[in-house]
């Protein structure tokens, strides 16, 4: 298994308040079934995994505003065919 540190990730985003918000919020996404960006280890936790994806660079607040709209909008879509 891959380990990851907080210190990987805040060289990508410098404020520890700020990380843990981008990796919380991440991490809820990849629980509501958004894919991710990376290849998680068998059996990570989506908070691992949102934290190698920060680290990667795959990841930041602009690309999960992304995301996040993208599924409401399916979200919402969905819901108007029922």
């Amino acid at each position: 298994m891959a380990r990851i540190t907080i210190e990987d990730g805040l060289k990508r985003i410098p404020n520890h308040y700020e990380l843990t918000l981008l990796a919380a919020k991440r991490a809820r996404q990849l629980l509501a079934g958004l894919p991710p960006m990376i290849d998680p280890e068998p059996g990570e936790k989506p908070v691992v995994t949102a934290l190698r994806e920060i680290a990667a660079g795959k990841i930041d607040w602009e690309t999960v505003e992304k995301l996040e709209e993208q599924r409401r909008q399916v979200a919402e879509a969905e819901a108007a065919s029922v």
